[in-house]
């Protein structure tokens, strides 16, 4: 009967532990879920089943977004003043369509952000996507425009490997910064722009959308650019742009400006 009793209280102990990892289990490779627990997420299947029923909205930059996004995505960037006013215009508050918000993927906060000021303005059926765009595309390319085609072309997302291969050291990047072809532009926005490394030669202050702009141009393409941002994610973009327009000679500042030594 001691045998007994001893292993009801072992499955019962077991039982326990597994109901308390069980969550952390669940939410493991999405590290803002803790951080917005009152929020709620659609996963991929259940988000593609009702996509004529969803308001699905990108809350990233244009610059993203004209990347590439959900084919019948609206784009709100977070970032305005007016953000959760413009909700207003893409459905009631109290309206029973679900808002789904989504960004770039796992660590992508202003996806929770935008659901979580909708929440506080008085929105109702609310959700977060934060598998992102990435995940979307590689599952339903038939529902993703890149680069303003359809079905996305997924030969032409650029993986990580393609992205870390552009990126290099502070050190490596000032070396390179003394080249004769060399040009190092500052893609951060103004107020961004506090901290300034120290170089050689000229900085050029260029805006990440008027960059890309002037990249769609084919500005700087005998140039060897080396181009910075403030924590190494906006490039990631950019790089998209330098592809599409074939340019070959180019670099990023590893983790960006802040993470540059002082």
């Amino acid at each position: 009967m001691k045998i007994k009793w001893r292993g009801i209280v072992f499955l019962g102990v077991l039982g326990i532990l597994m109901s308390m990892t069980m969550p952390a289990i669940a939410e493991e490779g999405y590290p803002l879920r803790a951080k917005f627990p009152h929020v709620k997420v659609i996963s991929t299947e259940a988000l593609h089943k009702d996509y004529e029923k969803n308001i699905i909205v990108d809350v990233r930059s244009k610059i993203e977004f004209d990347v590439i996004h959900v084919n019948k995505a609206v784009f709100e960037p977070i970032t305005t003043m007016l953000f959760a006013k413009n909700l207003e215009k893409i459905r009631d508050r109290s309206g029973d369509r679900p808002i789904v918000f989504y960004c770039n993927g796992h660590t992508c906060i202003k996806s929770y952000e935008a659901a979580d000021q909708a929440m506080k303005a008085g929105f109702q059926n609310v959700l977060v996507y934060d598998a992102g765009i990435n995940e979307w595309a590689k599952a339903h390319p038939e529902k993703t425009t890149l680069f303003g085609k359809t079905p996305a072309a997924l030969n032409k997302l650029i993986s990580k490997e393609m992205f870390d291969k552009r990126k290099i050291s502070f050190q490596d990047f000032k070396k390179r910064s003394a080249d004769a072809d060399a040009m190092v532009i500052d893609a951060r926005e103004p107020f961004q722009r506090k901290e300034i490394p120290q170089l050689s030669g000229t900085i050029r202050n260029i805006p990440s959308d008027r960059l890309v702009e002037l990249i769609k141009k084919g500005e700087f393409k005998a140039k060897q650019l080396l181009i910075m941002d403030a924590v190494g994610k906006q490039v990631e973009w950019i790089q998209y742009y330098l592809e599409d327009a074939k340019y070959t000679n180019y670099f990023f500042l590893d983790k960006g400006v802040d993470g540059a030594p002082r």
